[in-house]
């Protein structure tokens, strides 16, 4: 909960200074890290309500993002693949959200937001 509190914190005072981006890196870390496993953690960020997710796992992962209420607004697979995909958030709408990559190997968070 500090983390969420802290992350509202500082996305408020840098759109309140005037510096909020078209562009956000979305920090992913591991839930459950495990210590055999030498993947590296997925890539994310977002454009212009366009969120795009490069992973160099392997298999098929869950995408999903939830809103500040917990609520489930967005979901889709990623192949874990190498690959760039795009995903269109443009219905989503607006406020602090949560992106959820769920997979066999582990299970990365990120919190992001949209203005």
């Amino acid at each position: 909960m500090k983390k969420l509190l802290s992350v509202i914190i500082t996305l408020s005072a840098s759109c309140f200074m005037g510096i909020c981006q078209n562009y956000i890196e979305i920090d992913l870390t591991g839930k459950h890290i495990h210590t055999r496993s030498l993947t590296d953690a997925p890539e994310a960020s977002i454009s212009n309500d366009i969120l795009t997710v490069s992973f160099d796992g392997s298999g098929m992962y869950s995408l999903y993002i939830e809103d500040s209420f917990g609520v489930t607004v967005y979901s889709s697979a990623l192949p874990a693949n190498g690959m760039e995909y795009d995903y269109d958030l443009s219905g989503i709408g607006e406020g602090l959200f949560r992106l959820v990559i769920s997979g066999p190997s582990d299970d990365y968070e990120g919190y992001f937001s949209i203005h």
